[in-house]
């Protein structure tokens, strides 16, 4: 077991709590903290700090936080750099995302 295994499983015991308060499952599964996780959990592979990782992406530390806690939407008034977030995919080596379809799911946040 890597020594992140506990802490995903305290973070997603908190996300399933937090999905109670209003509006709050519309957050968590907006574009905007996929983006985040995914980048949060290729930093860990990686084994960088989110300092390492702004400093090998070109960014400021403050855009790894915003774009890692999921508040790249204009509504939470974080600013980032326009490129930041092209550099931190190039800086983790992702070419891509390939989105994983789940119908039962959106059928459900719809209705």
């Amino acid at each position: 077991m890597n020594k992140y295994s506990q802490l995903k499983k305290d973070f997603e015991q908190l996300k399933a709590e937090v999905r109670e308060l209003p509006g709050a499952t519309e957050y968590l599964d907006g574009p905007e903290v996929a983006v985040g996780q995914m980048i949060l959990a290729r930093q860990l592979e990686l084994g960088y700090t989110q300092q390492q990782l702004a400093n090998l992406a070109g960014v400021p530390l403050e855009d790894i936080k915003v774009i890692q806690a999921g508040l790249l939407h204009s509504n939470f008034g974080c600013d980032i750099q326009p490129d930041s977030l092209s550099k931190v995919f190039k800086a983790l080596k992702i070419i891509g995302v390939q989105p994983i379809i789940d119908e039962q799911a959106a059928t459900s946040m719809m209705g």
